[in-house]
């Protein structure tokens, strides 16, 4: 870890330091907010989930990049042998180049999440037969420092937001005197400004969006600073964890519709499927590798 961002992932950081240099092929459970898990194979970042940042499927749907036939087409002919990314590249739905920038922005974003929200305590496990796979990891992977390095440079946006009170909290509206503002081409922009009914909060616009979260709280961060829009409760600087979307909302904002997997298709120990462009190497996942023995008080509760 660079010494310029040596606390920015708190005890996420602390077990890359130690389980990197292992090549460590596992889980990094993180609780905390709302939580979430990285995947690591051979030491290396390949996948970071969490509830309150929208996957790559989310990204990929959502926005309108792939439709839903032909993600469910690819869907089901990939998935069940970890080939997802294989189909969508080679079925023309979506250039590799792009899927790979898409999945590598959801990892990055999925971190910030974790991070922003607060990292109470991280565990690392190894993987078993039950365990899966996210659909679209980004291999090799990602290494701690580069990881470390862009968590930070999303955090420096932090204490202005909250300046400005924006949290994960807000719901945004417009302001009672709209302000005239050239949209133009922005569609960002228009879009977030059509979803800031006073209803849902920046992650829900983000899900609903297909948007990444920092994306769409740094948009929402210059519409302030402009007077697009204005922020509603609670009190500046208030943080607490996101609430569950609305009744009106719940379809559009969670991945609870999209496809996905059913137990025992992954095979997570098998060799995983190759694909050109770089997305997923010709290599053979590492069999799982037990942790070291370790205390107890190794990990504890997280320091930010």
């Amino acid at each position: 870890m660079t010494t310029a961002e040596p606390e920015v992932l708190g005890e996420i950081g602390k077990l890359l330091v130690r389980l990197s240099p292992e090549g460590f092929s596992g889980v990094l459970r993180v609780e905390g907010g709302p939580g979430g898990a990285l995947w690591l194979r051979d030491g290396l970042v390949v996948a970071a989930t969490t509830p309150v940042a929208p996957g790559p499927e989310s990204l990929l749907l959502r926005s309108g990049r792939v439709s839903e036939k032909d993600w469910t087409d690819a869907y089901a002919t990939g998935a069940p042998a970890d080939r997802l990314a294989a189909e969508l590249a080679g079925r023309g739905v979506i250039g590799e180049a792009s899927l790979e920038a898409v999945c590598l922005a959801a990892l990055f974003d999925a971190v910030f999440a974790m991070v922003l929200y607060g990292v109470e305590s991280c565990a690392a496990e190894t993987v078993g037969p039950g365990d899966r796979l996210p659909l679209l990891p980004v291999l090799p992977g990602i290494g701690r420092e580069r990881l470390a390095r862009e968590t930070a440079r999303r955090m420096g946006h932090v204490e202005t937001w909250r300046r400005l009170g924006l949290s994960m909290r807000v719901r945004p509206v417009p302001p009672a005197v709209p302000v005239p503002t050239p949209l133009g081409s922005d569609r960002i922009r228009r879009a977030v400004l059509e979803r800031a009914n006073g209803r849902r909060t920046p992650r829900d616009i983000a899900f609903v969006l297909g948007k990444g979260l920092f994306a769409v709280m740094s948009e929402i961060a210059r519409m302030v600073e402009e007077g697009v829009l204005d922020l509603g409760g609670p009190p500046a600087g208030e943080e607490t964890p996101a609430p569950e979307p609305t009744a009106e909302d719940q379809d559009e904002s969670s991945d609870a519709r999209l496809p996905r997997r059913h137990p025992g298709t992954s095979k997570i120990n098998e060799v995983l499927a190759a694909i050109g462009g770089g997305l997923i190497r010709s290599r053979p996942i590492l069999a799982p590798r037990p942790l070291p023995p370790r205390e107890p008080e190794e990990i504890g509760p997280a320091g930010d």
